[in-house]
């Protein structure tokens, strides 16, 4: 087992977090963009070439932990909500499927901008590990974008509810896992060591208030959704 890597942070809304921001925000839009602008790009080639993107991103990201000797199965296995979240990212590029691109949605959307907003390198800031980080979780807001502009992605009525069970499933299997392995994913073991202040209370109730804000979360995020579908459900019975 690889040593242990003590988590390294950047704090919110300093100028060096603005910077990384607006760096993130910038590449979206041009990668989101490209293919409105381009006509000779073709979508379903264009996706492919972002999930392989990704695929060697998580290898060169782990043969960097692994050469350097921090790889470890309590810290490094893909069992985070966001690795979980990055792995839907490529599943949806190469083959869309509906329930798949709802939990990419809540989850990626939701793990995806608290990451940005508290980053916590969980294996350090240095080499590759500080530019994975940002593609990690900056590529999840892309493909989530991607998908809605190009894949015209739309979450079905109670569709937060149903991730929302989901994620109950998930979280059982991870803690099991976290179980054999005494690992921390899904922050299930212990609270995360960033300064955030949705993380309320000691194990267990920060959980319990984590349940909460997910459900609000995803909720909150289905809102955007709701009146289109209202107007789709209405509009055989009014034809």
């Amino acid at each position: 087992m690889g040593k242990i890597h003590p988590a390294a942070f950047i704090e919110p809304f300093s100028i060096f977090w603005w910077q990384c921001i607006i760096m993130v925000i910038l590449i979206i839009t041009i990668v989101v963009r490209a293919p409105l602008h381009f006509k000779k790009i073709e979508p379903k080639t264009y996706a492919n070439f972002i999930a392989l993107f990704f695929g060697i991103n998580y290898l060169v990201e782990n043969y960097y932990v692994y050469s350097t000797g921090y790889w470890n199965i309590t810290q490094n296995l893909p069992f985070h909500l966001c690795s979980i979240s990055y792995f839907l990212c490529i599943a949806t590029l190469i083959n869309y499927r509906q329930w798949l691109a709802e939990c990419l949605y809540y989850w990626g959307l939701a793990g995806g901008i608290q990451s940005l907003l508290t980053p916590e390198f969980t294996v350090g800031m240095e080499g590759y590990n500080f530019y994975a980080y940002f593609i990690d979780h900056g590529g999840m807001l892309l493909v989530i974008i991607y998908m809605i502009v190009h894949l015209k992605f739309v979450p079905r009525p109670k569709s937060w509810l149903w991730v929302l069970g989901y994620t109950q499933l998930v979280a059982i299997g991870v803690g099991i896992i976290n179980y054999v392995v005494g690992a921390n994913y899904m922050y299930l073991s212990a609270k995360p060591e960033v300064s955030n202040p949705l993380v309320i209370g000691e194990w267990p109730y920060y959980i319990l208030v984590l349940e909460i804000v997910a459900l609000i979360h995803f909720w909150i995020l289905y809102l955007p959704f709701a009146k289109k579908n209202k107007q789709a459900i209405k509009a055989p019975l009014s034809s």
